[in-house]
């Protein structure tokens, strides 16, 4: 029975619709009853120090160089919930450079808010800034070496590719280049430099970075030659000990002339004119040729000497074999030595201020003598202005005497005191020394003390007449007594 009433259409159709009835009395239920509404809460936030970000310009045209703020100050509203969700960096303010050229100008701000929130106030809203237009002007790269190569080596003229750059800066910028540098670590090297990305910085006469230049090419090619930084200088031969009676040296012969001294520059500039190797004739017993190996002293402060030592070749005859010559050394200068503090003491005469001196001894020897081997001193201790005529002592090497007129090894020196230069006056001879002789009876007892001077080195060498091949040392008399065994 209930199915036949739940198939029938009719009845279908009317408890459909007094369901409808049902729901639509349900929610017109009460309407004279006010419906409760949902309170939502605004509330407004102050956002310090909102960067300005701008954009739009031309970057390969121009630069905004300056700008009167970069930061600004809102106050925005919205629902507590939205402003506790956003922190500072959500904040921005747009500035807007597109079309802009080189110039100053004052441009408004566009803030850039969270979705939900909305601005109350933007402090500034507008900025004035200045836009400079970019310049491009090429330079040489220079190359600064940091740190010392190991001892003994020196830095070259570093090659570098490409040796010139172009920066790009603004107007006011690029003026005040003044180099374009790369710094290169050579600490400690001991062979050839090679880096092939050396990064470049543009400074100002400061010495200060330009951190905005762009240099094109921002890397260049290093390369730094590595040399020996060394001296030539000839090797001579000093002599220690004392041959036997009856021996006499004919012949001194090196494998090498000269030797290589490594050193700072400062220790090359102020070398002596050659280095030295020592040999002692007391190992020489017997006439004969020998060999002998002897070390070169390294001057002091050079870090090492190439080669370390030498072979000398030595030939020693009795001394009744011994053939001697004579040779004439040119322009040996004069060395004053001796003058007070203060004073000036200058040669006179010989005008030149040098001599030429003939010397004596083995014929060997004699041929392989140089100028540095001859001194000749002017000593003026002791003396007082004006002008003396000093006995010249002469320095010669081992072996070797002075074959010329001892006489003549004189020099006229003039002294000016430091404090009251001598000044003769002719016209009052007379008013300065009672007795008539002027000055030149004050400088009398002068001229004899340079005559004492002169009989003195004439005496001491006049008392050396030993043999000059055993051994003693030159004497400048020259007389025929003492050039022979």
């Amino acid at each position: 029975m209930m199915d036949k009433w739940i198939n029938n259409n009719t009845i279908s159709k009317i408890l459909a619709l007094a369901v409808a009835i049902m729901l639509w009395g349900m929610v017109h239920l009460d309407t004279g009853t006010p419906s409760s509404t949902l309170t939502v809460s605004y509330n407004n936030k102050i956002i310090d120090n909102v960067a300005i970000q701008a954009s739009g310009l031309d970057e390969s045209k121009y630069v905004l160089s300056t700008m009167d703020t970069d930061h600004v100050k809102m106050e925005v509203r919205g629902q507590r919930s939205v402003l506790t969700t956003f922190f500072a960096d959500n904040y921005q303010a747009k500035l807007n450079l597109s079309g802009l050229g080189a110039g100053t100008k004052t441009l408004s701000l566009e803030p850039d808010l969270p979705d939900g929130v909305e601005l109350v106030s933007m402090t500034p809203n507008r900025v004035t800034v200045t836009i400079e237009e970019k310049q491009t002007k090429s330079f040489n790269v220079s190359i600064v070496p940091k740190g010392n190569p190991d001892a003994g080596l020196q830095l070259g003229k570093p090659v570098i590719a490409p040796q010139t750059v172009k920066v790009t800066l603004p107007k006011s910028q690029l003026n005040t280049v003044t180099a374009v540098q790369g710094a290169v670590n050579t600490d400690g090297i001991s062979e050839k430099f090679e880096q092939k990305r050396v990064k470049l910085k543009a400074y100002n006469k400061k010495g200060q970075e330009l951190t905005d230049a762009v240099i094109e090419p921002s890397t260049v090619s290093v390369e730094i030659p590595v040399t020996q930084q060394a001296k030539s200088v000839p090797v001579k031969v000093v002599y220690s000990g004392e041959l036997p009676d009856g021996l006499a040296l004919s012949k001194v012969n090196t494998n090498v002339k000269e030797a290589a001294v490594y050193a700072s520059q400062d220790v090359l500039s102020s070398l002596n004119s050659y280095v030295t190797a020592t040999l002692d004739l007391s190992q020489f017993t017997e006439a004969g040729t020998r060999t002998v190996q002897a070390n070169l002293a390294a001057p002091s402060g050079s870090d090492k000497i190439e080669p370390g030592s030498i072979q000398i070749q030595v030939t020693v005859v009795p001394s009744n074999e011994v053939t001697d010559m004579e040779r004439t050394l040119s322009g040996i200068p004069i060395v004053l030595q001796g003058a007070g503090d203060g004073a000036n003491a200058t040669v006179t005469a010989p005008v030149g201020k040098t001599m030429d001196v003939t010397v004596k001894g083995p014929q060997d020897l004699v041929n392989n003598l140089t100028n540095d081997d001859v001194s000749l001193v002017a000593d003026v201790s002791g003396l007082s202005a004006g002008q003396h005529e000093v006995t010249l002592k002469l320095g010669l090497p081992k072996y070797i005497t002075y074959a010329g007129n001892a006489a003549q090894l004189k020099a006229t020196v003039n002294i000016e005191s430091p404090s009251a230069p001598a000044v003769t006056n002719p016209n009052n001879d007379n008013e300065s020394n009672p007795s008539g002789s002027g000055d030149k009876g004050q400088e009398r007892p002068q001229e004899g003390q340079g005559n004492s001077d002169a009989n003195t080195g004439d005496n001491a060498a006049a008392e050396d007449k030993t043999s000059p091949h055993n051994g003693a040392e030159s004497s400048a008399n020259g007389t025929s007594e003492g050039s022979q065994p």
